[in-house]
């Protein structure tokens, strides 16, 4: 077998990009009025596109960051604070922005913050948990909560999210960098990827297994399940194995031939997935979020890496450029959900001040119709493309600049890896 040559994987620039998008349009969706059942079905499966993005990232990171023979590029130190030099950026400018937000939005008040609880989404809470929910944070929680998220340790948090709640995901993220060097070349060296994976898949699976047959429908297990990084990080060790798959001419050739028919299959678990949750929510909602979906996941992240890269010149530069900006997308987004609302709520009622005022029409003040959610998207974009491009990569570049010159060495290649 011979090692697959380097390539920027064009198919997972866009990829990534709409599983982002995805996760907007998952977090928004609450706010409009009239969303037909089949998108609110789909939108609803958002979480599928954070398990994607999870092991996409794992994919992409062995690509780079491991040369022929699977082994570092560099040392662990120097690779988790250069990864941390991109995140970081991100992470605090979002998180202040967040505070700004707050405190032009909500008076502060002596006795602490209102935070968003865990709940199970098909399961009734119950009157104490419905009067703890309602309570307020107290000063204390609340800061030692932003020294959680100054270090980054956020998702280790299962209880609540505050601030930029969509920011547990580089938390997590931060955790799976950590593990990267000493996992990765041990997983690219595994003879048995099949059986690996496969291993991986049921350990993912496990702990929603056991919480789902304990009958733990409780906040805290939620959030566990939902963002604790142990039990988010078969997601990633899988994008891996997915790497070291592609190595395997058999593999990646049998994807370039059926790419087509094998990511609609792929697609396929969006709607099995929707299925799921309408036919027993309760009882399979863990499953489906946690590692059920999987192998159609796989199919999907295998298949996009099969696509040729575009000829236009024009369209790889946008394709990466898209690309990068994902992250910036994930975490920007969440923060702006309140005050796009608003903004939004505010223009159709100038805009139709005269239709909203009459009282056949009072239910729709507060409406916002489905056909927004486009400009709202758009605008996210937009804002991630110049926060990635004019503040975000030149923060990076000045970071890296000012690691240690140690750490900017590079290790000697060995052996390629083999099928």
């Amino acid at each position: 077998m011979s090692t697959i040559k380097r390539q920027r994987y064009y198919g997972l620039e866009w990829l990534r990009f709409l599983m982002a998008l995805w996760m907007v349009a998952y977090h928004f969706g609450g706010i409009y009025s009239e969303m037909p059942d089949m998108v609110r079905s789909f939108v609803g499966m958002g979480f599928f596109a954070t398990s994607t993005f999870f092991m996409l990232s794992g994919f992409l990171l062995a690509h780079v960051a491991l040369d022929h023979a699977g082994e570092m590029k560099m040392h662990g130190p120097a690779f988790v604070a250069k990864r941390l030099c991109n995140l970081y950026p991100i992470h605090v400018l979002t998180m202040l922005l967040s505070i700004g937000l707050l405190l032009l939005q909500y008076p502060i008040r002596p006795e602490g913050v209102y935070v968003y609880f865990n709940s199970h989404p098909y399961y009734p809470l119950s009157d104490e948990a419905r009067a703890a929910f309602s309570d307020r944070l107290s000063w204390p929680s609340a800061l030692g909560h932003i020294a959680l998220q100054l270090t980054l340790l956020q998702a280790w948090e299962p209880r609540f999210l505050w601030l930029n709640g969509a920011s547990w995901s580089i938390s997590a993220l931060l955790f799976f960098y950590a593990c990267f060097p000493w996992l990765a070349p041990r997983l690219m060296r595994v003879q048995r990827w099949g059986l690996v994976l496969l291993g991986v898949w049921g350990l993912y699976a496990l702990g929603p297994l056991v919480a789902t047959l304990a009958g733990s429908f409780d906040y805290v297990t939620v959030g566990v399940l939902h963002r604790n990084p142990l039990f988010r990080l078969p997601e990633f060790l899988a994008g891996i194995l997915l790497y070291r798959a592609w190595q395997s001419e058999r593999v990646s050739e049998t994807f370039r031939r059926f790419r087509y028919p094998l990511l609609t299959l792929g697609l396929c678990g969006v709607p099995i997935g929707a299925w799921l949750l309408k036919l027993d929510g309760l009882h399979l909602y863990y499953l489906t979020h946690n590692g059920l979906l999987l192998p159609f996941q796989a199919l999907v992240l295998l298949s996009v890496c099969a696509f040729a890269a575009p000829s236009s010149a024009m369209v790889r530069v946008w394709a990466q450029r898209l690309g990068e900006s994902a992250l910036c997308i994930f975490a920007l987004h969440t923060p702006l959900i309140g005050p796009m609302a608003r903004g939004t709520r505010w223009l159709l009622q100038r805009w139709h001040e005269s239709w909203i005022a009459d009282s056949s029409n009072l239910a729709l003040k507060f409406a916002i119709p489905l056909w927004t959610m486009a400009f709202h998207l758009a605008l996210i974009v937009v804002l991630a493309l110049l926060m990635q491009r004019f503040v975000v990569a030149p923060i990076r570049h000045w970071l890296e600049a000012r690691l240690p010159t140690a750490w900017q060495q590079r290790r000697s290649p060995l052996v390629p890896v083999r099928a």
